[in-house]
Parts: structure tokens; C-alpha cells; sequence
């Protein structure tokens, strides 16, 4: 590729960026008109314009009074955002409303002491302010040249006594012109940020925690139960019993204790060493000597009543030859010689 071709491609680029740019970044555009005889009579208009430029981004263009048609043809070739201002004084003042009229839509004007000896004609064009500073004692601004009240629905007026030459030298009218096309201008920064902004992610949405349903629960209420979980799992096998038994029935709990006091009978009865079982066993009723027949009588037929046979010693010969001898305090040979008599 050659230096020319190189140079072309570089003089596009440069140009699309210059139109990127422009489009992108909005501007207060403000057209100046002169009275009568141009700038020459005008030297504090004159430095109004210059302190306007100063301004960022802020373009200023300055036009004779009958040069209203060229203001005109430039505010309609402004690209799409550009804020419009027009400021005239005098005659000039007076050819703003010709601007109005003629332009589909002005942001502002500022009309500065228009002149009684000129045209009249109202405002009938699409203008977001118009403000008019003016005399209203004609006497004061040499037989009227600056104190024309213009015609129109949307007019502020704002009345001074300042002399026709004078009036464009009032800090108050400068300052007045400087701080509206501020406003203007950072409504324009305002407009161009939020057009080159990236809209805003709905973080908060994304970040909502989902609402909980009855079935469901929290982490904090499945933790919870987990550690009640691991305590039931490390508590003593001792513990749980009398727990579970403080959840039964008054009936159930007694039934549950007579069996653990025989359970602890039956236990400490089995670790208990013999000798002691002997000393602490109950003591038996006094027997009835033997030598009492009546009472081994009694105690033979209670067993024989009883049907308690099996449990009790079965009577044999030796048993009725000792009661025999213990009885009559005989011996055995002569118990047989009787009994065979």
C-alpha cells in the first residue's frame, strides 16, 4: 500500500471521528445580533461575546441585525442536541423575534432594550424562554430606542432605568446572559452522560434472597438441628431412658420403675457375696419342736392339703421309726416287738 493511499485512509479516520465526536458531545450554540451600524457602537456586546467563547462548549457567531435570515439557516443546520441561543441588542433585539418566528425552535432569547422606532411584530414561533430587559421611560433611552415592549405568550420582562447606550455595559444583564447558557450547558453534559452510560445490572433483583416455603427451612435451622443431633449421639446411654420415660404416660412411667427397682434387685442379689445373703436374709419362724406330735401332724396334713407334696420331703420308715423313738424314748427293737404284737 502506498504513502497516498496511507494518508487518504488516515484523513477518513480523522474526519469519522470528528463526526463521532461532534454528535456525541452536544454544545450550546449562541448567535450575537449587532444594532444599528454593527459592533462599533456595541464594545460591551463586543466583550460579552468574547467572555461567551471563553465558555466550554459554547460556540459563538455574530450577525448584523439584518442579517437574521444567515442566523437562521445556522441554528436549523445545528446537529440534534444542540442547545440554541440568540442574543440581540437593540436593533438586533428587535430582529429576534424575526428569528423566532422563522425557526422551528429556539431554547432562548435575550433581547436587550428593543427599539420603539423599529418593526413590531409578535412572537409567534416555538421559543423555550424569551426574556426582555428594557426602559419602559422612553425619555431615558433617547425618544424610545430602547424601550419596545415586544408581544408574546411566553415573554419575561425584566425592566431597568438604564440609558439606551449604557444598558449593554449592567454586570446584571451580562451576568443574566452568562448563567442561562451555563445552564444550558450543563444540562447538555447532563443529557450527553446519560446517553453514553451503560444502563444500570439490577443487582438488587439478582441478590434477593427467594422467599422460604413452609416445607423448606433455613441453613440456620438445619444446623441447628444437627447439632441437637450430635448431642443426642454423644449423651450417655443412661440419660436418654429417663428422658424418654418423662415423655410417657404417668401409668407407663410407674410400670417402667417397679421393673427397674426389681432389675436392681435382682442385680445387686447376684453381685452379693453369699455369706451376706445369710446374715441378711429374713429371719424363719421358731420351729415347732419335734417332740410335738400334734405339731408334725399339722404341719403333714397342711402339706397333704395344700397338694404341696412334691415340694415337701416324702415320708418314709426311717422317718416314722425316729419320730417313734424321739416320741416314746423306746428303741427300735422294742417298737418292732410291739408292732408285731
Amino acid at each position: 500500500m502506498g504513502k497516498p493511499q496511507v494518508k487518504k485512509l488516515a484523513i477518513v479516520a480523522a474526519l469519522c471521528g470528528l463526526l463521532i465526536c461532534s454528535s456525541a458531545q452536544a454544545k450550546t450554540f449562541v448567535g450575537v445580533l449587532w444594532p444599528m451600524f454593527g459592533p462599533l457602537p456595541a464594545i460591551g456586546l463586543v466583550e460579552l461575546a468574547a467572555e461567551l467563547k471563553m465558555m466550554p462548549d459554547v460556540e459563538v457567531k455574530t450577525y448584523l441585525h439584518q442579517e437574521w435570515p444567515s442566523l437562521v439557516d445556522d441554528l436549523a443546520s445545528q446537529p440534534p442536541g444542540t442547545h440554541t441561543v440568540v442574543v440581540g441588542y437593540s436593533l438586533g433585539a428587535n430582529s429576534s423575534v424575526f428569528v423566532a418566528n422563522k425557526s422551528k425552535y429556539v431554547d432562548l432569547i435575550i433581547a436587550l432594550q428593543p427599539s420603539m422606532l423599529s418593526w413590531d411584530p409578535p412572537v409567534t414561533g416555538k421559543v423555550g424562554r424569551m426574556i426582555e430587559v428594557y426602559n419602559p421611560n422612553p425619555w431615558m433611552t433617547f425618544g424610545g430606542m430602547g424601550s419596545r415592549k415586544l408581544i408574546g405568550e411566553n415573554i419575561e420582562y425584566i425592566a431597568n432605568n438604564d440609558s439606551h447606550p449604557g444598558a449593554q455595559f449592567n454586570s446584571d444583564f451580562r451576568t443574566l446572559v452568562k448563567t442561562e447558557i451555563a445552564k444550558l450547558t450543563a444540562d447538555n453534559r447532563l443529557e450527553t452522560a446519560q446517553t453514553q452510560a451503560p444502563k444500570p445490572v439490577k443487582l438488587a433483583q439478582l441478590s434477593r434472597p427467594a422467599a422460604t416455603k413452609p416445607e423448606e427451612h433455613q441453613p440456620g435451622d438445619l444446623a441447628a438441628k444437627g447439632n441437637l443431633q450430635i448431642a443426642d449421639a454423644r449423651m450417655p446411654t443412661s440419660v436418654k431412658p429417663e428422658r424418654a420415660a418423662e415423655k410417657r404416660p404417668m401409668h407407663e412411667q410407674r410400670d417402667l420403675a417397679a421393673k427397674g427397682v426389681q432389675i436392681r434387685v435382682q442385680i445387686a442379689d447376684a453381685e452379693t457375696p453369699t455369706s451376706l445373703k445369710l446374715e441378711q436374709a429374713p429371719e424363719e419362724p421358731p420351729k415347732q419342736k419335734a417332740s410335738d406330735p400334734t405339731a408334725f401332724l399339722d404341719q403333714l396334713s397342711s402339706s397333704v392339703n395344700s397338694g404341696d407334696l412334691s415340694v415337701q420331703r416324702g415320708l418314709t420308715v426311717e422317718d416314722m421309726k425316729d419320730y417313734a423313738e424321739r416320741a416314746y424314748h423306746r428303741s427300735r427293737a422294742d417298737l418292732m416287738v410291739t408292732a408285731s404284737e
